[in-house]
């Protein structure tokens, strides 16, 4: 079953509240639209992010009005998504639910889809990564993508071509962490925002040649954050068998970014 509905979730004093559109839901899955700057999980090098986790648990403790509807008691995340990335977050019902998702994703039974802006133009439209992905000594936060690590494979597609900067599809056929930021730093395509592989922020000044600053001087960047959107999830059903395919439109900050794009950087479009 999908649907068009909305939950709000609050942060345990009710001081905050963020609303997120419901992209999938039956008895088994819950898949919520994340924004961007917001966490799966807490993490313990950034105390203070909000974490989906814990406002749903917060939700669950509280007997939030979404929770009573569904009788809900438990949800659990399928996979993690970096804190930047926006788009899908999948949610279990129940253990033997995220069980057996995980070992759909486990065993890569699944097809999921990115867009991301980047840096830089690649030669093919279509090209894959194989590079294997590790850790980088004393930086949890970075992977490296090279000869040591575990396989990995992602597969790229030309969406649109502007002039210094490409939006591509992206298919990764295994599951690493940073795996696609980390493939794509590999081939000198940094996704636009992302300062831990290389990316630099999109600014209109460098785009638009009669570009006129606030009072105050300032510019605020077109992206804030990586380029990086969760758009598509595809995978038998662990429980009837049918085929679920859940879609995240892209984000506000990334289409305005693609508008000024096509004005202002020459562009050839292929197959957005």
């Amino acid at each position: 079953m999908s649907g068009k509905n909305v939950i709000r979730l609050f942060s345990s004093d009710e001081s905050c509240s963020w609303l997120f559109n419901v992209l999938f839901e039956d008895e088994h899955f819950l898949a919520l639209d994340k924004m961007t700057h917001m966490a799966v999980t807490h993490s313990q090098l950034h105390p203070d992010r909000p974490s989906l986790s814990e406002l749903i648990r917060n939700s669950i403790e509280i007997k939030a009005g979404w929770i009573e509807r569904r009788n809900i008691n438990y949800l659990g995340f399928a996979y993690r998504l970096d804190f930047e990335t926006s788009g899908i977050s999948l949610f279990c019902k129940n253990n033997e639910s995220r069980e057996r998702i995980g070992d759909l994703l486990g065993a890569n039974q699944e097809r999921r889809e990115f867009q991301c802006l980047v840096h830089g133009s690649p030669k093919e439209d279509v090209f894959n990564v194989d590079a294997k992905i590790g850790w980088v000594a004393g930086q949890p936060e970075i992977m490296r993508a090279g000869k040591r690590g575990k396989f990995a494979r992602t597969k790229f597609e030309v969406l649109e071509r502007f002039a210094g900067m490409t939006m591509l599809r992206c298919i990764p056929e295994t599951d690493r962490k940073h795996q696609i930021r980390a493939h794509l730093n590999y081939v000198r395509l940094s996704p636009v925002g992302d300062s831990s592989y290389g990316g630099k922020l999109l600014m209109l000044s460098r785009l638009k040649k009669n570009y006129r600053p606030r009072r105050d001087g300032t510019e605020k960047p077109l992206i804030d954050r990586t380029a990086l959107h969760y758009n598509g999830l595809e995978f038998d059903h662990p429980f009837t068998g049918e085929k679920v395919k859940i879609e995240s439109e892209l984000p506000k900050d990334i289409t305005v970014a693609l508008k000024y794009l096509r004005k202002y950087a020459v562009n050839q479009i292929t197959n957005y």
